[in-house]
């Protein structure tokens, strides 16, 4: 049995494919675009592909993310806290807590011991303390994204960001490049910045355990030291963390494919 978890947030589309024995079979992810169904379809058809299966193996599909609703094909929908949270807890079941750092948004959750949520703080008014920020201001000192991490940990010192609005946060920035400071020392500000904007949401959940980070901000080197430096707790962070809500979502609709042919085999 296989199921497919699709996360269509709000910078990317997340397909996953997850199999009964609890394995990964493919990863795909693409922008996301406006129409929601057609880039759930796009991403899951692409992982059906290079796993290498016929489409007619997926007997579940779950969705999770901005766009979860709109996908006409799909079999249910959870929150991207839900998925989040059992995403993180399928990859490390000592986790206690979980950070997921998307494009727009920040949360901070208490998992129960089965990996259900217990509590969770979540920060959207502003998107300074998301990954579209660094796509910004990763523009503004012009360099590639995925440069931003290295820069941040060759840095020699940490070049203070303190707006907490992203607008004002980027103007910081950009008086910053026109004062030649060193582009790496602003990039480990802003890492800074953001790691600290994530503790006053972990402290809210009452971090005192293991801590699990997720979402496409913790492929940024930089912001995952800045975070080891101030949680204070083992920080478990995963080779692919931007899909750990796609796993979550593949991981419970697998629950419910089992329970449905359960359902089916009683009647």
């Amino acid at each position: 049995m296989i199921s497919a978890g699709i996360d269509l947030g709000s910078g990317f589309s997340k397909a996953l494919l997850y199999a009964e024995d609890g394995k990964v079979l493919a990863r795909t992810l693409a922008k996301t675009k406006a129409d929601f169904d057609k880039a759930a379809r796009e991403v899951l058809d692409e992982a059906i592909e290079k796993a290498g299966i016929p489409a007619s193996e997926v007997a579940y599909v779950c969705t999770t993310g901005l766009g979860r609703y709109a996908v006409s094909f799909r079999d249910i929908q959870v929150t991207e806290i839900t998925a989040a949270a059992r995403g993180a807890w399928t990859l490390f079941h000592d986790a206690q807590f979980v950070l997921d750092v998307g494009a727009q948004s920040t949360r901070a959750i208490r998992l129960r011991d089965n990996g259900k949520v217990k509590e969770f703080y979540t920060n959207e008014k502003c998107a300074a303390g998301g990954g579209a920020f660094l796509v910004r201001a990763a523009k503004y000192l012009e360099v590639p994204l995925d440069s931003l991490g290295k820069l941040s940990m060759e840095a020699k010192a940490s070049q203070a960001i303190s707006s907490v609005c992203a607008v004002l946060a980027e103007s910081e920035i950009i008086n910053h490049v026109s004062e030649n400071i060193p582009i790496g020392d602003i990039a480990r500000g802003m890492h800074d910045s953001m790691a600290d904007r994530s503790m006053g949401l972990l402290k809210k959940v009452g971090l005192n355990g293991p801590l699990a980070l997720v979402g496409g901000v913790a492929i940024q080197t930089g912001f995952v030291e800045a975070c080891r430096k101030k949680v204070g707790q083992p920080l478990l962070v995963t080779e692919h963390p931007q899909f750990a809500a796609a796993l979550g979502a593949a991981v419970l609709g697998m629950q419910r494919a089992k329970k449905r042919l359960a359902e089916a085999g009683r009647g």
